[in-house]
């Protein structure tokens, strides 16, 4: 086991002066997580602003994002943190708090990381956060679930994904190979039958009482102590979005502290935009004359803006519609 140890003058210190108390925490909470990891050799010392925020997310009372990012510049500022890439930082030794007490190869593999940087090994550890995420999620949630709600997840990123198929019973029997597509409406309305045992299956760890969580998940879609009501097909989906970035369950909150903390709110999905409109061209306009005509996802950047710039010069909008769905009709699905 690798042990931090305080230095016991760095209560007076230059470094202390630096710091508030919660700051002082962040960085136990983060030292006592690198010190449990560092003996695994996949790990090379870095750690990311969401492993940050899943760790504090044990505590009682974890900082707000914005807090969070405050008090991570403080502690660089402070010289006890460094960043070593763009979502990357890194314990400093002893930078002014203390110092890892640990073998000898422990010392080593710690400084061979600090040598190679954080950056690329921070991308690695994330890209298998991810695999071991999914694997996690689908041995918890029923697969036909899993698959369709990932699935939506990356219909919105790539338009051009096809419909989920899965074997079905054939109404003919007889007939070899007969398929039968299931779409992703049917997978939300399975979802939906009951939304808490949907989210229950797909959180990462199930310790806990079960009815507090349930009665976590009936305030969030409610909304409570000023936080704004959340769709049922959105918790859920929060939920298993942040599934997805846990390889190590057992450091998971349980479900009911995740909720009513308000954890997931930095999970749910970014609503979009609403659209430029100008004069006749209003929304219910431009759906019938251009977004309904052209590939999903097509009608965005440059094209909208010259679209605006020459009907705002006096050109005739059917006109100018009409030319803009030809352009993307001929490009295709965007990439």
């Amino acid at each position: 086991m690798t042990w931090f140890q305080i230095d016991d003058r760095f209560y007076d210190s230059p470094t202390a002066e630096l710091l508030d108390c919660e700051s002082v925490g962040v960085f136990a909470f983060m030292a006592s997580y690198v010190g449990r990891q560092i003996g695994s050799p996949d790990f090379d010392g870095s750690f990311t602003f969401r492993r940050i925020k899943a760790v504090l997310s044990l505590s009682m009372k974890p900082p707000s994002p914005r807090k969070l990012t405050t008090i991570i510049a403080d502690l660089v500022q402070a010289g006890v943190w460094e960043q070593v890439g763009a979502d990357a930082w890194r314990i400093v030794e002893p930078g002014g708090i203390g110092k890892y007490s640990a073998s000898k190869e422990t010392k080593e593999k710690r400084a061979a990381a600090g040598r190679a940087g954080g950056l690329a090994s921070g991308r690695s550890r994330r890209s298998k956060t991810e695999a071991l995420a999914s694997t996690s999620s689908e041995a918890k949630t029923k697969q036909m679930l899993h698959d369709g709600l990932s699935n939506r997840e990356a219909d919105s990123k790539q338009p051009d994904t096809e419909p989920i198929t899965e074997p079905k019973t054939s109404p003919n029997p007889s007939g070899p190979g007969s398929k039968q597509t299931v779409s992703i409406a049917e997978v939300e309305a399975t979802a939906m039958l009951d939304p808490f045992t949907t989210a229950w299956n797909a959180y990462p760890r199930h310790t806990g009482s079960r009815r507090e969580a349930e009665t976590a998940f009936a305030a969030a879609l409610e909304g409570l102590d000023g936080i704004p009501a959340v769709s049922a097909a959105n918790l859920i989906g929060a939920v298993i979005s942040y599934a997805k970035t846990i390889d190590q369950p057992q450091y998971a909150p349980n479900m009911s502290r995740w909720l009513t903390n308000g954890a997931y709110l930095d999970w749910l999905p970014t609503p979009p935009k609403p659209r430029y409109t100008w004069g006749i061209c209003d929304e219910q306009w431009l759906q019938e004359h251009i977004l309904s005509q052209v590939p999903e996802g097509s009608f965005e950047g440059s094209i909208v803006g010259s679209f605006w710039a020459n009907v705002k010069a006096g050109g005739n909008p059917e006109a100018q519609a009409r030319h803009v769905v030809a352009e993307l009709t001929r490009k295709g699905k965007p990439s």
